[in-house]
């Protein structure tokens, strides 16, 4: 009787034992799946991270390319601009040299004397000077029209070059690394401990 009981309460024990280490195997499968998982999504945050520092580098190479291209567009429009304005002046100043000619040509009154030799003289005088101040008016409109075309494209360029700055203006911002997991607490082993000891004392009752 003695041994019967005896068996059972071994029985007893090494039941209690296999029921706990099979309740530490089944959360320590538990934490190592979370440690994996957790793993997984560090991995994949400095993935993120390597590519979007590299993109963002990518974007400021290119942010610089292409304000060096807004500024000499700029530059070839003020060249353009001058390259018109300088056209319009020396066509201004082949006309007013034209004018000049004109007017030694006609000036001479020929054999008449007195007040109508003069008005003649100062005839041709006088529309040169209507034509000359003719001139000069389209000459310095021209040089205005110039000038505000410049502002207006120097404004244009500034307004692009900022707004290709405001596109890498910031570093992109990660956020914070994956938490670690909470990893569930391992059994007590004083609930297998008292099973046993239940379980024995019930095998010797």
């Amino acid at each position: 009787m003695c041994g019967a009981a005896a068996i059972g309460a071994i029985g007893s024990v090494g039941s209690a034992i296999f029921g706990y280490q099979s309740e530490v195997a089944a959360v320590n499968a538990q934490n190592r799946a979370k440690l994996k998982n957790f793993e997984r999504q560090n991995v994949q945050y400095i993935t993120d991270v390597m590519l979007d520092n590299a993109q963002y580098k990518q974007d400021q190479i290119s942010e610089d390319v292409k304000q060096d291209q807004i500024y000499q567009n700029m530059i070839n429009e003020w060249r353009d601009y001058d390259s018109q304005l300088d056209d319009i002046f020396s066509k201004g100043s082949f006309k007013m040299e034209a004018a000049i000619r004109e007017m030694h040509q006609n000036d001479y009154a020929g054999t008449q004397t007195g007040a109508t030799a003069a008005r003649l003289a100062g005839k041709s005088t006088k529309e040169m000077g209507f034509k000359k101040a003719e001139y000069v008016h389209e000459m310095l409109m021209a040089e205005k029209r110039t000038e505000m075309k410049k502002d207006i494209s120097r404004d244009r360029a500034l307004w692009d070059s900022w707004d290709m700055y405001e596109k890498v203006r910031y570093a992109p911002i990660h956020g914070h690394a994956p938490a670690p997991p909470t990893l569930a607490p391992k059994p007590s082993p004083l609930g297998a401990i008292f099973g046993a000891i239940g379980g024995a004392a019930g095998a010797f009752e």
